[in-house]
C-alpha cells in the first residue's frame, strides 16, 4: 500500500498503473492500485505514511498464499533484515545499541541516493518530488558535509605530519647514539691495543731481564802470558 499510494499521489489512475517500481510485477502493481483506488483502502493508506524500508520489501518481496515470502535474491532479504535490525530496538537491553529512523536505516544499508534519483521511489521519483519543496538534503546542506569532511581530513593529515616529524626525530636521535657507540667502541679498540702492546713489550722485557740474569759470567782474560812473551821479545832485541 505504502508504494501504491507513493505513485498514486497526483497522478491518474492511468498514470499510477504505468509507474511500475522497479522490481515489481506489473500484474500484481495493477491490483494493489485497484485496490488502493478504493474509499476505504485511501483512508487506511492515509494514515500511515510509507517509509523506503517497506516500499524495498513491497518491489522485491511476494507475500504467499500461504503466509511464507518470496523474495527476488537473498542479497534483497539480507538487506531488508539489516534494516529492520537497526530500525527495531533490541530486547537484549546490555548491547547498548540505539534503534534508528527507517529512512536512517535504508539510507545506511543501501547508502545515500544519487543525484536525481530516489532508490524505492519508481523511476519518475526525484529528490523534489520525493521529500518536498524545501525539504531533504540541500546544496549547502552537502557543501557543509563537504567542508567539514575536508577539515577532517585536513586535520589528520596535519596529524600526520606532526607523527611523521616526531619519528624523523626520534630516528636522528636515534642515529646519533648509535654513531656515539660506533666512537666509543673505535676508541675502546685503540685502549685495548694500546694495552697489548703494552704487555706484550712487558713480557718481551721480563723475559730478557731473566735471561741476562741466569747467564753464566764471562772468564777474565790472560794478559800477563802476553806480557812475558812481548818482555822476551824485547830482551832478544838487546841481544
Amino acid at each position: 500500500y505504502a508504494s501504491s499510494q507513493l505513485h498514486y499521489t497526483c497522478k491518474s489512475f492511468d498514470d499510477a498503473i504505468a509507474s511500475v517500481p522497479a522490481g515489481v510485477n506489473p500484474q500484481d502493481w495493477h491490483i494493489m492500485c485497484a485496490k488502493w483506488n478504493t474509499s476505504d483502502e485511501q483512508r487506511i493508506a492515509h494514515n500511515h505514511e510509507p517509509n523506503r524500508v517497506e516500499i524495498f520489501k513491497i518491489s522485491r518481496c511476494k507475500e504467499l498464499p500461504d503466509g511464507n515470502e518470496h523474495w527476488v535474491d537473498d542479497e534483497s532479504r539480507s538487506r531488508y533484515e539489516r534494516m529492520i535490525q537497526l530500525s527495531t530496538p533490541s530486547l537484549d537491553s546490555e548491547s547498548g545499541s540505539t534503534p534508528i529512523s527507517a529512512e536512517e536505516a535504508f539510507v545506511s544499508v543501501m547508502r545515500k541516493d544519487r543525484s536525481g534519483r530516489i532508490r524505492c521511489g519508481g523511476s519518475r521519483e526525484t529528490r523534489r518530488t520525493w521529500y518536498g519543496t524545501g525539504k531533504g538534503p540541500s546544496s549547502t546542506d552537502y557543501q557543509q558535509q563537504i567542508s567539514n569532511i575536508e577539515n577532517s581530513l585536513r586535520m589528520e593529515v596535519e596529524e600526520l605530519h606532526t607523527e611523521a616529524r616526531r619519528r624523523d626525530s626520534e630516528m636522528d636521535e636515534m642515529r646519533r647514539e648509535l654513531e656515539q657507540l660506533r666512537k666509543q667502541k673505535s676508541e675502546m679498540d685503540d685502549i685495548r691495543r694500546q694495552m697489548l702492546q703494552m704487555s706484550t713489550f712487558m713480557t718481551q722485557f721480563q723475559t730478557s731481564q731473566r735471561f741476562t740474569a741466569s747467564a753464566p759470567p764471562r772468564a777474565p782474560e790472560d794478559d800477563h802470558v802476553d806480557t812475558d812473551a812481548e818482555g822476551d821479545d824485547y830482551d832478544d832485541d838487546d841481544d
